[in-house]
């Protein structure tokens, strides 16, 4: 027996796979919709516990064999062993939700179709019929997703396609030209989706699992749906984009630039979230509330959030560290600097030079010190601010921060105009972005 599952709309099966759990196919269902016929259940899983299942019990049937006998294809019980179901209805409304509209993945499956057309320079589909001239039918990529997939609808029954379900060759035409739909590398949900168009809202889609089930690819008891949504869940954080948390609107304009500049190998598998475009707020404590709250939404995408290297990041580890967060979320402060072992800072007792690591180092820092240069040519100084009780520091700011921002945007834009190779004054970011990346790995 093959390890296969059946998605059946009432009695026609409409698509099927074998050996694997259809996980992006059964987010439309959730564990409400299980249904199993708990005699045969548990018969299968005490025998896989035991690893000997019976192959009596567990050949359903292979569908595919002209001479399998003893199966009565009529026989509501065979779809009524393990499964999920639902109506058209919600399953259409479950697709909906998730961006699977009928009438738009019918758009993307003609559009898909059009560019193949484009490619191999066809305007019109062709009946090579031996023997004889070629047939040409003048049919839109739109037409041919319309017929085909009623030809599908048409031809389907208990197993699936039937051999002789009566179709013209323009129905078998469109038809063919879909396959490519049926394949393992296409969401199944935008055929799913566009194969219900127009259809019975009332309805029942049963997704028969009983194989799978009797080939022990989990439990009975198991929450098969929501196990799937987590193996997408997992596909979605090693193939999303991995989206950053900044403190700033600043922080995250311009380190999308300059990662651009120093690892343009990686930088395209970063997203910064743009606080501007969101107008949301920023500070080290939106850093914490944001990852918090996208976890709570239960955002897939490994989700980063950069903390300034200062008393207030420190502050900030303490708070994320106290509640646990999601395995592809991570945290980290912006990474010490050399030249940071000794700046010049402003405080009550006077000016001088201090370690401003973990104390005050704020994105500006980490574009060399000629952008943290004034025009009187020495080091824009850090004033000491408020003492941060909870870490027992002072928290420190640079004093013209405008002006060093103003700096940055001029040594982006020369070093994105000028094509050149990037001097030392850069290494700070490459160690920036090491970082970042070295976090990233982490998960």
């Amino acid at each position: 027996m093959s390890d296969r599952w059946r998605l059946r709309l009432e009695d026609q099966q409409i698509m099927w796979g074998k050996n694997e759990l259809p996980s992006r196919l059964m987010t439309v269902f959730q564990e409400d919709d299980k249904y199993l016929d708990e005699t045969w259940a548990r018969q299968i899983d005490d025998a896989n516990a035991a690893g000997a299942v019976d192959a009596a019990v567990t050949d359903i049937d292979d569908g595919d064999d002209e001479t399998d006998e003893g199966i009565d294809e009529t026989d509501e019980d065979i779809h009524n062993l393990f499964g999920y179901s639902a109506t058209v209805a919600t399953v259409l409304s479950r697709l909906k939700l998730m961006g699977f509209s009928p009438e738009g993945s019918r758009r993307a499956m003609a559009s898909e179709l059009q560019e193949l057309r484009d490619w191999g320079g066809e305007d019109a589909l062709y009946d090579s019929s031996p023997g004889g001239e070629p047939t040409r039918f003048d049919v839109s990529c739109e037409g041919v997703v319309t017929i085909g997939l009623d030809a599908h609808r048409k031809s389907c029954g208990w197993w699936g396609p039937e051999r002789e379900a009566g179709l013209s060759r323009l129905e078998s035409l469109c038809l063919d030209r879909l396959e490519l739909f049926f394949e393992d590398d296409e969401d199944p949900r935008i055929l799913l989706s566009a194969l219900l168009n127009d259809q019975d809202l009332t309805k029942t889609l049963r997704l028969d699992l009983s194989d799978l089930l009797a080939a022990d690819y989990f439990r009975s008891t198991d929450q098969v749906s929501t196990r799937a949504l987590e193996e997408l869940r997992e596909s979605t954080v090693n193939t999303g984009p991995i989206i950053v948390i900044t403190e700033g609107k600043f922080d995250s304009r311009v380190l999308a630039r300059a990662l651009r500049l120093v690892r343009p190998d990686v930088a395209g598998y970063f997203n910064f979230w743009d606080l501007e475009a969101m107008k949301a707020a920023g500070g080290t404590d939106r850093v914490v509330a944001n990852l918090r709250s996208f976890a709570a939404a239960g955002v897939m995408n490994r989700v980063i959030g950069l903390l300034d290297n200062d008393s207030a990041g420190r502050q900030a580890e303490r708070q994320l560290a106290s509640v646990p967060l999601p395995k592809h979320y991570r945290y980290c402060r912006l990474p010490d600097l050399e030249y940071g072992r000794s700046y010049p800072t402003l405080g009550p007792s006077g000016d001088g030079e201090s370690d401003i690591n973990a104390r005050a180092c704020s994105v500006e820092f980490y574009f060399g010190t000629e952008c943290l240069r004034g025009v009187d040519g020495y080091l824009v100084p850090v004033r000491w601010r408020g003492y941060n009780e909870a870490i027992s520091d002072y928290q420190g700011e640079l004093v013209n921060k405008p002006y060093v921002q103003s700096r940055i945007e001029d040594a982006l834009s020369k070093a994105e105009a000028g094509g050149a190779a990037l001097g030392e004054e850069w290494a700070p970011m490459r160690q920036l972005a090491e970082r970042l990346i070295e976090v990233a790995e982490a998960n």
